[in-house]
């Protein structure tokens, strides 16, 4: 699947998951010639036991069955993608500019924002299931995006009208780093119980974390 399929594709779990894992972090490589967007799942590798990792990455593999994208190991033969361990889906973007991709990514998700509370919910998911991060003091639970205010936007309006409170940390225009999205540390218990993630490894680190901190 290319991107321009992926626009013009019939909205299911399969097509939120992959625009809400892509979006948030713009990203492209290239792969024996042909160049792709990137949506990482990354861990520290002393923070992700292979058997977790093994169960995530079959989760993902049937959610995407039959949209004809590649699914590789962040370390493989063709490609280190990410220097940290998990996996990234690959959607096809040769011939299309970036602004072109980003713009048809916001299409879909503007489109999902119109849906069914489902594709809300499984965008949402993805949008935390790859590189989330757990704030052990201030349990939280975060996302880097880039500062593209137009795309935060359409991040925000598809979480919050889903009843998720979330707060947004928008640097300096010139700041290293990313801008974050973060689920309130009051809607993090509603965001696992009726979203939730795939990562095994990161369920299980918000869980012991909202534990710890009751």
């Amino acid at each position: 699947m290319d991107i321009k399929q992926l626009e013009s594709s019939v909205l299911d779990n399969a097509v939120a998951y992959m625009v809400g894992l892509t979006f948030p972090l713009y990203k492209t490589i290239l792969i024996n010639g042909k160049e792709y967007i990137v949506g990482s799942v990354n861990h520290n590798s002393n923070m992700i036991s292979h058997e977790d990792l093994a169960s995530h990455y079959k989760i993902v593999l049937r959610l995407l069955a039959g949209k004809n994208v590649k699914l590789l190991a962040n370390q493989n033969e063709d490609q280190n993608i990410s220097s940290k361990k998990g996996f990234s889906v690959l959607i096809e973007k040769t011939g299309v500019s970036n602004e072109e991709c980003l713009q048809l990514l916001l299409n879909v998700t503007k489109k999902i924002s119109r849906s069914s509370v489902d594709l809300k919910k499984e965008f949402a998911r993805a949008c935390f299931d790859g590189r989330s991060s757990w704030d052990t003091t201030a349990h939280y639970l975060s996302i880097d995006v880039d500062r593209d205010y137009n795309r935060q936007d359409a991040i925000i309006e598809i979480i919050e009208s889903i009843g998720i409170e979330i707060n947004v940390n928008r640097r300096e225009i010139n700041h290293q780093k990313n801008d974050q999205i973060r689920i309130k540390k009051n809607s993090i218990d509603k965001f696992m119980s009726e979203i939730g993630l795939y990562s095994f490894c990161r369920t299980k680190l918000i869980n012991q974390g909202l534990k710890n901190g009751r």
